[in-house]
């Protein structure tokens, strides 16, 4: 009588399920009696009817399929097909099995086709998804530890291409060449290494300017000169900018040229330093600026004075002096002591700015006296 009530289970159970696919078009699973996917059950679950099975495998992301137990009337939902794993499918008289369906004629993720679902090998991927598999990138987790990462499948060697993409472990100047199982890494001519590591040697390509052709003429096999590094063309307000086989001036900014010869740029920012002077008493005083770049305009004169200033001139008590020469166009911006005389031959105080050449005038990047009365002094 039991064995009779497991046959009216599985006939109803084989009806049920070839009900639910033929809704399904161009979905062929069927139900396989008295057989089971065995070693890759990942949830056990309880049910009231075969059909449920269906409905709470499609509830998992990474079910592939079932066996459903016909006398305790539960599921066993599977994370690989009978195609993915054949040496798995074996017969057992308690079970049967059905590939996973879809109510929506949306089929389940395939195999490899997210990080919860990584396949063991490409080979693996080919069997389950058949002729529905294109090389292109897979998740793997070949150690079956846990672990899954993103290979490239070539599904026609069935074998992981690791020439392709991320893969690729080869040196950026060795070609890589792929084989079933393995891959072969050579650096290219003109680099020596084991090809995961090239370096040493470079290749310098030059126009060839006395061939009719002007054809390319590369010569390998020589290191390349870091021209930048020692004496170079480049201006003193120029970067150096290393290249293979020459180099590159540019000027810096706030300079104009063509990086060997850089002149400042005469629309510089700069304030008149006139305005700036601070009647206090009967003298003046420039400790009301703001730092910044100045220029000597009107009655301040032209630039600032190098040689000594004694007391009292200036329009105030501690005249402020240049205690150096100005530089040329080529100098750049350039530090420079400034010295305030005091009432005997010395420096009442001293600070340092900087000076710049623009060719036909020169700008300070002053900053406000100490105190009063002192002021910077110019002249013509």
């Amino acid at each position: 009588m039991a064995r009779n009530s497991s046959l009216l289970i599985l006939l109803a159970s084989l009806y049920l399920m070839d009900f639910a696919i033929a809704k399904i078009p161009c979905k062929t699973e069927v139900s396989v009696p008295g057989m089971a996917l065995k070693g890759f059950v990942f949830k056990k679950v309880p049910v009231t009817a075969p059909h449920v099975c269906d409905i709470t495998c499609e509830r998992e992301k990474i079910c592939q399929s079932y066996n459903y137990v016909i006398g305790e009337k539960s599921c066993e939902l599977n994370s690989r097909t009978k195609e993915a794993r054949p040496d798995n499918f074996q017969p057992d008289d308690l079970r049967f099995y059905m590939g996973r369906i879809s109510g929506k004629s949306m089929y389940p993720p395939p195999l490899g086709s997210i990080p919860k679902l990584p396949a063991l090998s490409c080979q693996e991927i080919k069997l389950s998804e058949g002729k529905d598999s294109i090389s292109k990138n897979y998740w793997l987790d070949p150690t079956d530890v846990g672990s899954s990462k993103l290979v490239y499948c070539d599904m026609i060697l069935e074998d992981i291409d690791e020439c392709k993409g991320s893969n690729n472990v080869c040196d950026e100047n060795a070609n890589c060449s792929n084989t079933v199982g393995f891959y072969n890494c050579t650096c290219k001519e003109g680099f020596t290494g084991d090809g995961r590591s090239c370096s040493g040697k470079l290749v310098a390509c030059f126009k060839n300017k006395r061939r009719k052709n002007k054809s390319a003429k590369c010569i390998y096999g020589f290191s390349d000169i870091d021209e930048c590094k020692g004496n170079h063309s480049c201006h003193v307000n120029a970067k150096c900018n290393n290249t293979l086989g020459s180099h590159i001036c540019e000027c810096q900014p706030g300079y104009t040229g063509n990086g060997q010869n850089c002149r400042g740029e005469f629309n510089f920012f700069f304030n008149s330093l006139s305005p700036f002077a601070i009647v206090i008493s009967l003298f003046l005083c420039d400790n009301g600026l703001s730092e910044g770049w100045y220029r000597f305009v009107g009655a301040a004169g032209t630039k600032m004075q190098t040689t000594r200033v004694s007391a009292y001139r200036c329009g105030t008590d501690w005249p402020g002096w240049l205690d150096d020469t100005h530089p040329t166009v080529d100098d750049g911006e350039v530090l420079r002591k400034v010295c305030f005389s005091d009432r005997t031959t010395g420096c009442k105080y001293s600070t340092h700015i900087f000076v710049k050449n623009c060719g036909f005038y020169f700008i300070y990047k002053l900053q406000k006296t100490t105190g009063c009365p002192s002021r910077y002094c110019g002249t013509d």
